[in-house]
């Protein structure tokens, strides 16, 4: 059974601090669920779960309020914001056609959805063929090793998803398979059968490019990528239809030179996409914004530093009151170039831009505003 609780903050929290807010509070327990604002922006809805203690409730009342208290002087910047479709109805409130759940986070496409996602990635193929990229699918492992380089059992430890199997032992092999005979799911006694994982299912593919160059001295002129691959992020109980999934699918227009070269590439990008998201004939804006960073000592101090130095704008679409983001424009600065010794030329360490896409979001956004019909949805999605 549920319960709901509510928690008060000190002030009226801005639209940009409401979202942040939202972000974190899934992650404090996972009793909590659906945290929503009242319409007077300071008080909070909680979904509870009835066994939850009473302290569940005040440590999400502390950690809004910390966010609340470390954002207060920021205002969101808007780079771009379409003309269209702010007054329109919504024509899906729910799940999209075509989408069937297979598990938790987990979705098979078919009808309207997969035609979505499939014109979207033609548009996408379209937008980044102007830069002449190298195409690269990556795998859906990557080794932890590798995380921890990229700072992000640090940053995003909350969205990990560990890969292991059992001990290489026959003993431990035939116990476990005498256990589950008769069983359907994984007993308790199984955690100790398996490896300390030393692989993870990647949360983004542009981190398999900057292994793929650990130590390497990459031109000075610049490189560009277009990789492809699927991506896994737990996102507790925030995950709901193709909004947010645990395994969604990822196209990324990745930049590595120097400082200068990246920035250029990627007001270029944004420049370029503008023309498409309004052709796309949904109410949207691009906008700074920030990762999730996991709600512990340093995290606020990294949002606002993202947000205040726009390294990160992204695409937001609004459904209704909600807002969905679908893509983002990311300047990493010289992180992974230093995290993986990749040398610009002569100049020192490279610095990265990643464009990327969520293909599922973005095909969700599509049919809420467009409906179920290809027939009418807006030409670049219907062009071959």
């Amino acid at each position: 059974m549920m319960r709901t609780a509510t928690i008060m903050l000190p002030a009226v929290a801005n639209e940009m601090v409401q979202e942040e807010i939202v972000k974190q509070l899934a992650h404090v327990s996972r009793a909590i669920s659906n945290p929503r604002f009242q319409a007077d922006g300071q008080h909070i809805d909680l979904d509870l779960d009835d066994r939850a203690g009473e302290g569940v409730a005040a440590e999400a009342e502390a950690v809004a309020t910390r966010i609340q208290r470390s954002l207060r002087r920021l205002d969101r910047k808007v780079r771009h914001r379409t003309p269209e479709g702010w007054d329109g109805p919504l024509h899906l409130v729910g799940e999209a056609e075509g989408v069937w759940s297979s598990g938790q986070g987990q979705v098979q496409l078919s009808g309207a959805a997969l035609a979505a996602v499939v014109g979207l990635d033609t548009m996408l193929d379209r937008y980044f063929s102007e830069w002449s990229p190298a195409r690269l699918q990556t795998p859906t492992l990557i080794p932890a090793e590798v995380l921890a380089r990229c700072d992000y059992f640090r940053s995003f430890p909350q969205y990990v998803s560990f890969v292991s199997h059992l001990h290489e032992d026959f003993e431990v092999i035939g116990g476990f398979r005498g256990r589950h005979q008769e069983r359907d799911t994984l007993d308790e006694a199984s955690r100790a059968d398996l490896d300390l994982p030393d692989v993870c299912l990647s949360p983004a593919v542009c981190y398999h490019l900057y292994h793929r160059h650990a130590s390497q001295t990459l031109p000075e002129t610049g490189t560009a990528y277009d990789v492809a691959g699927r991506c896994f992020r737990y996102e507790s109980t925030n995950m709901s239809d193709l909004r947010r999934l645990w395994e969604f699918t990822m196209r990324e227009l990745v930049f590595i030179g120097t400082e200068s070269w990246v920035l250029t590439q990627r007001e270029m990008a944004i420049e370029r996409f503008v023309s498409l998201l309004d052709a796309l004939g949904m109410p949207a804006e691009i906008r700074t914004a920030s990762d999730p960073f996991f709600g512990a000592a340093g995290a606020v101090a990294k949002t606002y530093f993202q947000l205040s130095s726009e390294t990160k704008f992204e695409i937001s679409v609004a459904l209704g009151e909600e807002r969905l983001a679908v893509g983002s424009f990311n300047y990493h600065t010289d992180f992974f170039g230093r995290a993986f010794a990749m040398q610009a030329g002569d100049t020192g360490p490279a610095h990265s831009v990643c464009v990327g896409f969520g293909l599922e979001r973005l095909a969700h956004a599509v049919v809420a505003h467009h409906g179920s019909d290809p027939a009418a949805w807006p030409d670049l999605l219907r062009a071959g």
